[in-house]
């Protein structure tokens, strides 16, 4: 076993708040400061004992995702890359810290209209306008599917009301707005969670397995009551135990401020957005 490097403290236990938000103290000991973690992780890179207990549990999906890693990578997992003001905050820390920004999609999860507020989005996209002097943001929205189409159907099997299917739409708009390329900078990790378990987790300890010392990943877990159990039968589970198991916490950094978290403004676009969809402007490459 590998002797962990970082604070090794107890996690705290939950509780709620009346605003139905779970706070773990902001999950402050899952997180390792962004400079801090760059370093480990080119520390962690060069002890080759390491890459191998990493490596060992790894199947054949995932050893052909591991090429990805052939250099230090920062990582973002979402179920389908698009440029939200969130994602595009990823790329500028990424780009900050000199790490290749990699997203991670899970295009074989199913679609929602409810429960889930980065799924809603896809389909009823809140374009920001601005901010009010009573601190709200102010959105319009652009619906471009048939959530009652379409509601329980893979994200992969979703098309929007012109033809075009979801997973293309977003993809030629990261690409316009982001100038990157969705072949090199977004990865379908479906294939992968579906041979170690669908369920969250089944996936999450080995998808966690990633940023003991191959990428940082970046995320934030304060959650709400609805995503809670997401949280705390999944997330808090894998991480404790690739601790124990390989003595290295994985390196996640925390992507929004703590106290913007739960900001709809994050899972929104910018208005420039707005703008190509109402031209119909967005390049098809």
């Amino acid at each position: 076993m590998h002797k962990s490097t970082t604070m090794n403290k107890p996690l705290p236990h939950l509780r709620f708040s009346t605003a139905g938000v779970i706070r773990f103290d902001t999950f402050t000991d899952l997180y390792t400061e962004p400079h801090f973690a760059l370093t480990e992780l080119y520390r962690r890179r060069k002890d080759v004992s390491l890459k191998k207990s990493v490596h060992s549990e790894l199947n054949g999906f995932a050893k052909e995702i591991i090429k990805k890693f052939k250099r230090p990578r920062a990582v973002l997992f979402r179920q389908l890359a698009t440029p939200t003001h969130e994602i595009i905050r990823f790329l500028k820390i990424a780009k900050k810290l000199s790490l290749e920004p990699l997203i991670f999609e899970y295009l074989g999860d199913k679609f929602v209209g409810a429960g889930n507020r980065y799924k809603h989005s896809l389909g009823k996209m809140p374009i920001y306008q601005y901010t009010g002097t009573d601190g709200r943001d102010i959105f319009h929205y652009k619906s471009i599917c048939d959530f009652n189409k379409f509601t329980g159907k893979k994200i992969s099997n979703v098309q929007c009301h012109n033809g075009e299917s979801l997973t293309a739409f977003h993809h030629h708009l990261f690409r316009s707005i982001t100038k990157l390329n969705p072949k090199t900078h977004c990865i379908d990790a479906t294939d992968w969670f579906n041979s170690v378990g669908k369920k969250a987790g089944n996936y999450y300890e080995h998808f966690l397995r990633l940023f003991v010392r191959d990428a940082i990943l970046f995320e934030n877990y304060t959650v709400t009551r609805d995503e809670g159990p997401f949280v705390t039968e999944s997330v808090l589970p894998a991480f404790l135990k690739i601790e124990n198991l390989l003595g290295q916490r994985p390196l996640i950094v925390r992507l929004l401020p703590d106290t913007e978290e739960l900001r709809l403004f994050w899972d929104s676009y910018p208005k420039k957005v707005g703008r190509l969809i109402g031209e119909n402007q967005i390049p098809k490459k």
